[in-house]
């Protein structure tokens, strides 16, 4: 089986989770599913926007230039789309190959400039079961549909031994933590510890996100200084794969005021997998990505595929992490169990390892 991954948005090889830039949840599933299957014997290639061609971990990563050679070549088996498409390629591509063509999805919806629906696919693959149930009605007739859920870095998994006390692993006071984009949470987190702060002033708090609430660049610093600034905040910025995880293991919490349609959250995949107790939202995917085992504030609209601006109860929300807070300090036993239980959970069920054998199932009933 040889199988060619299509990414128009960004450049890089399959080595990138490790640079020290910070990593996208659509990269990071490209570069460790393609990982994984390579181990099994299966051919991977990259074509984005990559400057020149490099080959890492067995799998060529080429221009995006490439593809006009690769879809006369008879042995690729699929294309993959990644998260995003072009109309025209995609059409273009159709016209001068016999591989199926499989529309990765990672949006919520479709939409027609970032994610149109064509005709051309013949299957899509969708990231979580409330993504496919939202988007059943813009599906075409002749498309193949399967959930391929998302998984961890490797390096957050089986952070703890079976022995080993996940507390006692934690800094204390307690950390609370945020990883992920600036408007699936960040924004809120000031508010949110304002509120906190009038039950709770025994903990620090770690933001890990490209703080950008403008788009300019002075006005962005200006922010990011004010938010560095509020009491208790230790860190604000972007950090790479390695050290995030690294922060994750030793972090109690994870506060995620999530107003997102979020299809699949791989940062809170792996803060879950890392131990932390986490506290966010009952928005679009988020309750099935966690499995039962976060705390979940009920938010407007909470299956909208669409809206961004869905708003926050502070109140509530802080409320629900005091509670946390309080559990962890009054019943460590319990707090214990329930993290040991969302550990072996997310080891068993959120490798990428364990995604291989439906994807390779998949491409073959095509």
């Amino acid at each position: 089986m040889r199988l060619a991954f299509v990414d128009i948005t960004y450049g890089y090889a399959a080595d990138r989770p490790e640079a020290v830039e910070a990593l996208g949840g659509t990269t990071s599933a490209v570069c460790f599913l393609a990982r994984e299957l390579v181990k099994t014997g299966v051919d991977c290639s990259f074509f984005n926007k990559i400057d020149a061609p490099r080959t890492v971990h067995g799998i060529p990563a080429l221009p995006l230039q490439a593809l006009a050679d690769a879809v006369h070549d008879p042995s690729y088996s699929a294309f993959i789309f990644c998260g995003r498409w072009m109309e025209d390629m995609v059409r273009l591509i159709k016209g001068s190959t016999k591989a199926p063509l499989i529309a990765w999805m990672h949006e919520s919806t479709f939409n027609p400039k970032l994610v149109p629906m064509l005709d051309e696919f013949n299957a899509i693959a969708f990231v979580s079961e409330w993504q496919q149930r939202i988007n059943q009605p813009f599906v075409k007739p002749h498309w193949k549909q399967i959930v391929a859920r998302n998984a961890m870095n490797p390096l957050a998994a089986n952070m703890f031994s079976p022995a080993e006390k996940i507390c006692d692993a934690k800094i204390k006071p307690p950390i609370l933590f945020y990883a992920g984009s600036f408007p699936r949470g960040a924004f809120h987190l000031p508010k949110v510890l304002e509120r906190l702060r009038a039950a709770q002033s025994d903990f620090s708090v770690e933001v890990f996100c490209n703080i950008n609430p403008s788009n300019h660049e002075e006005s962005d610093a200006k922010y990011i200084a004010w938010m560095r600034s509020l009491p208790g905040i230790t860190h604000v910025g972007m950090v790479g794969q390695t050290e995030l995880v690294r922060r994750m293991k030793t972090a109690a919490f994870m506060m995620a005021p999530n107003p997102w349609p979020e299809t699949s959250c791989i940062a809170m995949i792996e803060c879950m997998a890392a131990g932390l107790s986490v506290i966010t939202t009952n928005r679009a995917a988020l309750p099935e990505t966690t499995s039962g085992f976060a705390r979940q504030v009920a938010i407007e609209d909470a299956d909208h595929s669409l809206r961004f601006d869905a708003p926050i109860d502070y109140v509530k929300f802080a409320a629900v992490v005091d509670e946390a807070m309080r559990e962890w300090v009054q019943q460590p036993d319990v707090t214990e169990q329930k993290l040991r239980k969302q550990v072996d959970y997310f080891n068993a069920h959120y490798q990428w390892s364990q995604r291989v054998a439906p994807w390779v199932e998949f491409v073959k009933s095509l």
